[in-house]
């Protein structure tokens, strides 16, 4: 439990929203701070550590993860191995090795994601990375 000091104005706005959702105060207040925070409950399990740990990471830093990219190299093979594959000519290794690929671009895509949310969370403008 935590008491909590808010502006009149604040605390205005909460009561009558509380009024409006017609719920107690408190859990108005609890409904309106869970939908305002970032939330990692959807997120595969997996990735959960990963991302928790960039919520500790500085603005400066959270911007570097929001323009990372996959490297060069890893797009090019993707693109060869995903050739090969609608020409049914993937071995299983290949395929293996595609799999491994598109999991890492997912994972670079979900972290850059969530920077992103957390820099918007924290008061930062953010902008396409690409300048699109």
């Amino acid at each position: 439990m935590v008491t909590l000091d808010l502006p009149a104005d604040v605390y205005e706005r909460v009561r009558r929203a509380a009024k409006g959702m017609n719920q107690p105060l408190e859990k108005a207040l609890v409904d309106i701070v869970r939908a305002a925070t970032p939330s990692l409950e959807r997120v595969p399990a997996e990735y959960r550590a990963e991302l928790e740990a960039l919520e500790d990471l500085s603005d400066d830093e959270l911007r570097r993860v929001s323009r990372s990219v996959v490297a060069l190299g890893q797009q090019r093979r993707v693109e060869r191995l995903l050739d090969k594959n609608q020409r049914d000519e993937l071995t299983d290794r290949e395929r293996q090795t595609l799999a491994g690929l598109r999991s890492e671009g997912d994972r670079v895509m979900l972290r850059r994601s969530y920077a992103a949310l957390l820099l918007k969370y924290r008061g930062q403008r953010v902008s396409n990375p690409e300048g699109v």
